[in-house]
């Protein structure tokens, strides 16, 4: 009784291994491709009114004093 279950256990192994690596072969991860934008280029594209100058300008000058 003792040799079938060391001799399942050990099937089973066998059996997980293998599936890890034939998924392993199937699941391959697609190259990223990252595309840059030059900040000129997005800038030409936005309205005036929404320009990162303008936009964030606030943030930066104003002085909010506790």
């Amino acid at each position: 009784m003792k040799a079938i279950a060391i001799f399942v256990l050990f099937v089973g192994c066998l059996l997980v291994i293998q599936g890890y690596y034939s998924n392993k072969k199937i699941c391959k991860k697609d190259k990223v491709l990252v595309k840059y934008v030059p900040r000129s280029v997005y800038e030409d594209q936005m309205k005036p009114a929404e320009s990162l100058q303008t936009f964030y300008k606030s943030m930066f000058e104003d002085i909010i004093l506790p």
